[in-house]
């Protein structure tokens, strides 16, 4: 078993300590902060010598480990006292290794050569390392290179261009990806959808999922007309309390400054035991019709939702859901339609890629 000097007994040797415990005698310690005349470390009972009296121990089949990220510092340190590159092991190289540090070590290895500290590649391909952070990003482009073969679709990325596909969620050829989780939404709750029902700007959704459980189909427009309530979600106007068992409120909060009025009104509204079933968007592009119309505010996230109403409605009655992944939020942004993706790419939510986020209030 080789026998070795460990110079460093922070991070980075704890980290690794097992390994080398298995693989290595360890003789003594190198310690820059204790005195000349040396020390025991207290954990093991080995003892600790300054580096300046390290030419003392270290006899012929002793080498000298840096367990350090500072190694560059270390190995000047040793060569300045004479001590040769092939009496020193760089720690970094033991497992176990990050996910980068262990491909890099996979493609290539790290010796002293010629006086310098040297990364060899397989290939033959040489670099010599002046600092960790140089290293490093070695590694960093080792990994980039494993990445793109795994995931073809960062080279996709890389080349596509800068402009959307449309700027309209696809509507011009297809479904917006949003629609899909909205409408499978209201489908999977229409039991709610019932007697005195109030939609935003139209009401497509309270009669195709509603059906015949609802009485009387309310729809509350900002500019009013006929066969609308002229109404505002943020100011109250056209607001009244108490009317409705169900109201359908689907990609409307973005486009409304002050959300906490708008919190408080759907409240109002709300008979007892009355429900609101709410949409918004979270990552998603900005639709420029609405923000024209009204301006685009927010894009909203789980946190948001349950913060905004659950003061107002009890923890217990409000339910907050993710729906999204990352590809289909990358369709989303590039302006795909839901056409042009498969059924299952649907069925994966991931939190941290929500594009739409859905609500039910309950009002007890």
């Amino acid at each position: 078993m080789q026998r070795v000097l460990i110079f460093g007994r922070g991070k980075l040797y704890k980290e690794k300590e097992t390994h080398i415990r298995e693989n290595f005698e360890i003789v003594g310690f190198l310690d820059n902060n204790v005195t000349e005349d040396g020390s025991m470390d207290g954990n093991t009972n080995i003892s600790v010598y300054h580096p300046k009296n390290s030419v003392c121990y270290l006899e012929d089949d002793v080498k000298i480990v840096l367990m350090s990220n500072q190694y560059h510092s270390m190995w000047q340190q040793l060569q300045n006292m004479g001590i040769s590159g092939d009496k020193i092991l760089f720690g970094i190289t033991f497992p176990p290794y990050s996910e980068k540090m262990e491909l890099l070590f996979k493609m290539g290895k790290m010796i002293i050569e010629d006086k310098d500290i040297t990364y060899i590649k397989n290939d033959g391909d040489k670099s010599i390392i002046q600092s960790h952070s140089q290293l490093q990003e070695i590694a960093n482009r080792c990994l980039r290179e494993k990445y793109r073969i795994e995931y073809p679709l960062i080279d996709v990325i890389a080349k596509m261009d800068t402009k959307p596909s449309s700027r309209r969620f696809g509507l011009e050829r297809g479904t917006a990806i949003d629609r899909y989780y909205i409408e499978r939404f209201l489908e999977q709750n229409s039991a709610f959808i019932r007697g005195d029902c109030l939609e935003i700007a139209e009401n497509t959704y309270t009669l195709k999922y509603g059906k015949d459980m609802v009485d009387n189909a309310y729809i509350l427009h900002l500019m009013g007309g006929e066969g609308f309530i002229k109404g505002n979600l943020e100011t109250g106007e056209g607001i009244e309390e108490n009317k409705y068992d169900c109201a359908i409120i689907t990609q409307t909060l973005m486009f409304i400054f002050d959300i906490r009025k708008a919190a408080n009104n759907i409240y109002k509204m709300l008979k007892r035991n009355g429900t609101a079933l709410i949409t918004v968007a979270g990552i998603s592009q900005i639709s420029r019709y609405d923000a024209d119309l009204w301006g685009s505010y927010y894009g909203f996230y789980k946190d948001t939702m349950k913060s905004l109403f659950e003061q107002m409605f009890g923890i217990e009655n409000v339910k907050v859901q993710s729906y999204g992944n990352v590809k289909t939020a990358i369709a989303m942004l590039y302006g795909m339609c839901r056409e042009e993706l498969s059924d299952c790419d649907f069925e994966v939510s991931d939190d941290d890629y929500p594009v739409i986020l859905t609500v039910i209030l309950k009002k007890i």
